[in-house]
């Protein structure tokens, strides 16, 4: 049973099946090999195991972003909202060749009609990267880049905001009135009762949601009014009639100087950059007006990742997938990441699927833990069960191979052997050349997925007619 059906919700994501190969010249690589995994609304999914294992693949497959004409989809489902992704992703290229020589080639037309039927899925899922030096444009400022994104992604929530603000200018005086009598939840309840969820509803709840005191996050409020420009009944009109084609094609990034945010002409440019402002904020940005007008090259390490992780948030996503976010950070950044990230799944209520190396880290954060080797699942189930009576022997090799401080030992333990290629798999289980308690049938057999309680293993120890002692 799935960590969604237990908790009686539909799964925001369903991966059933999923094989995702990598072509290269010395034949097919099996990166990911039928997966299954479901993934419930609000929880933190963490994905763990050995670098090879299929993690980042697998984030990758989900967010259609696997190297172009080297991985692809080739079989299976990624079900999110009701839609199956994979076939629209899979029908960007075609696989052509000579068996052991296959080659997969981009179909151009077809990239563009996929991306039109992906459209009302944009923003929707987003990613931290692993190493948060290289994830940003170096040609950019940091501004540039959270405006494309906002504007690309989100360009409707952009125009609800200038629309809706304005009118809220037009009875100023009785909002100023609410300021200052009511708490911010309750002015939130007034603006959704008014105006709906969108808009200027969701910016007051990102300030809402910052770690600050309630006179400061009024403060906040207030100059998200004050920074509104009066928009001309003509201009208003235009905003209006645009705002149900809004596609957010029209921005491009660009380096020109930027004017203080009350000095910019176009509203929506405008409000995308108090967006941005705000999104800073919400991460912890120390000094956010200077972060925006900065160069990626100017910023350390930790500040670099919390500019990856408001831009990973700024449109309000249902799935956040966070791979290996903590890399080359030292240990006070990555405590403030981790934090942040939890943060962000218990305030907003968005799904987190977490990949790392770090079971300290996994510890700390994850509901549910998935054991991923050689492209599969091979245990998945609540993360108190995983550290405390693993199922399967790879589980167990993982957690034996963690330091215990409190225990002297002589030399640490590792997993004998190496993972497999994955282009000559062995058969049977992928891991038997590794296992310490490998049967016969576990060298001809590809184990089934059994069901153990709340978890799932894929291990002939635990399959019914087979018994431990058959060596």
């Amino acid at each position: 049973m799935s960590n969604a059906e237990a908790q009686g919700t539909a799964p925001v994501l369903i991966l059933r099946d999923l094989q995702v190969d990598f072509f290269t010249a010395k034949g097919r690589a099996h990166a990911v090999r039928g997966l299954n995994i479901d993934v419930a609304k609000g929880e933190i999914l963490g994905i763990v195991g050995e670098s090879g294992s299929g993690k980042s693949v697998t984030a990758l497959s989900i967010m259609d972003l696997l190297p172009q004409r080297t991985g692809g989809i080739v079989s299976g489902s990624i079900v999110f909202d009701g839609s199956d992704l994979a076939p629209v992703y899979s029908s960007k290229y075609r696989v052509s060749g000579r068996k052991g020589r296959e080659k997969l080639r981009l179909r151009r037309f077809a990239a563009r009609r996929a991306e039109r039927k992906l459209a009302g899925h944009k923003g929707r899922i987003s990613m931290i990267f692993q190493d948060p030096m290289s994830s940003l444009d170096p040609l950019y400022q940091v501004d540039s880049q959270l405006l494309e994104s906002i504007l690309y992604n989100n360009e409707k929530f952009m125009i609800e905001r200038v629309i809706e603000k304005n009118s809220i200018m037009e009875r100023i005086g009785d909002f100023t009135i609410m300021l200052q009598q009511k708490n911010t939840e309750d002015i939130m309840e007034w603006v959704r009762s008014n105006y709906g969820e969108g808009g200027f509803h969701r910016e007051i709840f990102f300030i809402s949601n910052m770690s600050i005191s309630e006179s400061e996050k009024k403060i906040k409020i207030r100059r998200a009014l004050e920074y509104t420009r009066n928009l001309s009944p003509q201009e208003r009109k235009r905003l209006t009639e645009r705002l149900p084609k809004a596609n957010g094609r029209y921005f491009r990034p660009n380096n020109r100087k930027r004017l203080p945010i009350q000095g910019i002409g176009n509203p929506v440019i405008r409000e995308g950059m108090l967006f941005s402002l705000e999104l800073l904020e919400f991460v912890g940005m120390p000094n956010p007006e200077n972060v925006l007008t900065s160069y990626p090259h100017e910023l350390s390490g930790g500040m670099k990742q919390r500019v990856m992780v408001a831009l990973a948030v700024a449109n309000d996503p249902d799935i956040l997938i966070a791979d290996e976010p903590t890399t080359a950070l030292d240990v006070t950044t990555q405590y403030q990441v981790l934090y942040l990230i939890k943060s962000i799944n218990r305030k907003l209520k968005t799904t987190v699927i977490f990949i790392t190396h770090d079971l300290g880290v996994m510890a700390a954060m994850a509901d549910r833990i998935a054991v991923m080797y050689a492209g599969r699942v091979v245990e998945i189930g609540p993360a108190n069960h995983f550290f405390n009576d693993p199922l399967h022997p790879y589980t167990s090799g993982l957690l034996k191979s963690v330091p215990q401080y409190d225990e002297r030992v002589r030399k640490l333990y590792n997993i004998p052997g190496q993972v497999p290629d994955l282009r000559r798999l062995p058969t049977g289980c992928a891991f038997n050349p590794r296992c310490e308690h490998a049967m016969n049938i576990c060298r001809t057999e590809e184990p089934p997925d059994e069901s153990v309680g709340e978890r799932r293993v894929q291990c002939w120890l635990y399959s019914e007619g087979v018994q431990k002692n058959e060596r």
